[in-house]
């Protein structure tokens, strides 16, 4: 059963409590509670998700005079592995209990309001305890301090990031579906690891992609969409470094051959419609299911047998066996290409 984490304020123990001022955003209001109060370090916290606003009346024991109604802003913070070790620690001005524990310590109206409404609406926070910050929750931490007409994202931000999630890390999308996220204008800026699936895709629709690897090695297969044939398709592996434009009118896959990677994406289009993220033809599809031209294009068996392997989970992924159908069927294009030229 979940522990939620109380401190005393004037001997009263609450939820770690703040007044939001007028104009004030979340993240400069929790600096009172977070850092001021419990003495948390500025990257040691993040708002997971903003509960349900609760209106609430009568007159608190800490605020006296305080107006007959307001409304109380519930919000679920996960912590970092430091800040939570410090939160952990013994201390006399906090401690941590279940939330029945809280109705029979609390005097304060508004803890029991919260609590009362986590029991009533939200007991998946009973059980669900996040283990760190999410993805989403670190990355709308750095765009809140990174903001104005030009932000700088550094490299331990981007892998701290994509460290927490299974997808890519879109910074622009044509249509803005995160906080963080800023409008594409025309084209998408991500980065992704192997964790991510969005970048095993067909792409026949008239955008250019840019793919550019940072660490690891990613191996892209492509062909012209209007040639047949299975000889068509061609192989390429990108190192460190490396970079590879794709063309409008190409259908191409893009995987990592190792387990560990780090790379990013630039995709734009004739439109900013066709620059966004999350519909077939406008961003990844994990197969050719829906294209208009499936039943006239044949992958080849490496490819086949990439598409296999790499659909599986990420954590039961065979990289060994990846690495070696990859660099097999690379190696057969070299020589083959090698045959052609010297008129084999």
């Amino acid at each position: 059963m979940a522990e939620f984490l109380l401190i005393r304020k004037q001997c009263h123990p609450t939820f770690p409590p703040t007044k939001i001022r007028p104009g004030e955003d979340l993240y400069h209001a929790m600096v009172r509670p977070m850092e001021e109060d419990l003495g948390l370090p500025p990257d040691g916290y993040f708002p997971e998700e903003e509960l349900q606003a609760i209106p609430n009346a009568g007159e608190s024991p800490r605020y006296p005079g305080l107006q007959k109604q307001w409304y109380l802003y519930p919000v679920v913070i996960s912590l970092a592995e430091d800040a939570q070790a410090q939160v952990e620690m013994p201390a006399d001005d906090r401690f941590w209990c279940a939330l029945d524990k809280v109705f029979e310590l609390a005097q304060e109206p508004n803890v029991c309001a919260i609590a009362r409404y986590i029991q009533g609406n939200r007991r998946d926070l009973l059980t669900d305890v996040p283990a760190g910050p999410s993805m989403d929750a670190m990355a709308c931490r750095w765009a809140a301090s990174h903001g104005g007409g030009v932000r700088v994202v550094r490299g331990v931000d981007i892998r701290r990031i994509l460290g927490r999630g299974s997808r890519a890390f879109n910074l622009r999308v044509a249509d803005p579906y995160l906080p963080y996220q800023r409008q594409g204008l025309g084209y998408t800026w991500s980065f992704f690891t192997p964790k991510d699936t969005q970048d095993i895709h067909v792409h026949p629709l008239p955008a250019v992609e840019i793919y550019g690897v940072i660490e690891g090695r990613l191996q892209l297969w492509h062909k012209p969409m209007n040639q047949r044939g299975v000889r068509t398709w061609k192989c390429q592996t990108l190192a460190a470094g490396d970079w590879a434009e794709v063309e409008p009118l190409h259908c191409h896959f893009a995987y990592w051959l190792d387990r560990e990677g780090l790379g990013t994406v630039l995709k734009a289009a004739a439109t900013g419609e066709l620059a966004g993220v999350g519909r077939l033809g406008i961003a990844g599809k994990t197969n050719c299911d829906g294209c208009s031209i499936s039943k006239q294009c044949l992958k080849p068996p490496d490819l086949i047998a990439l598409a296999a392997e790499y659909g599986k989970p990420f954590e039961v992924r065979d990289y060994r066996r990846i690495a070696d159908v990859g660099g097999r069927a690379e190696e057969a294009q070299n020589s083959l290409r090698v045959r052609r030229r010297d008129g084999g």
